[in-house]
């Protein structure tokens, strides 16, 4: 067994001591890594996948192929008395799983970044989504 902190352990292989601890000075809801110190944002850990994990899958999922709509009747009592009601379900159809490896994601990220600094956005901004 080895600890890892906090009072947890785990026997598991490969283990390489401490995963995390928070930094200097301490920030709400912040941890770093102690593994990879070079690893500061989110596209650090990009960039370190991309390069160790190449083209393993990253990131997968499933497309709708269709979209199957049953209606029944069901009996439901509201106040005491029965009520006939006619409720619809939607099944979706899902096709097999798609992926794109790390370095894929990686190209798509920076893609993405490219298009945000070419809008004129800067480390300043924050991006929302607003409404549906």
């Amino acid at each position: 067994m080895t600890s890892i902190g906090a009072g947890c352990k785990t026997n598991k292989s490969g283990y390489y001591g401490k995963g995390s601890v928070e930094p200097h000075p301490p920030s709400r809801n912040l941890r770093r890594q102690t593994r990879h110190p070079a690893i500061d944002t989110v596209y650090d850990v990009l960039q370190y996948v991309a390069r160790t994990h190449g083209t393993r899958d990253a990131l997968g999922w499933r497309d709708i192929v269709d979209v199957h709509e049953e209606a029944k009747e069901v009996v439901k009592t509201v106040n005491g008395k029965e009520v006939k009601e006619i409720k619809k379900w939607k099944y979706f159809q899902l096709s097999g799983y798609k992926y794109i490896t790390y370095v894929q994601l990686k190209e798509q990220v920076d893609e993405i970044a490219r298009g945000l600094v070419d809008l004129g956005l800067t480390t300043d901004d924050s991006i929302w989504q607003v409404g549906d």
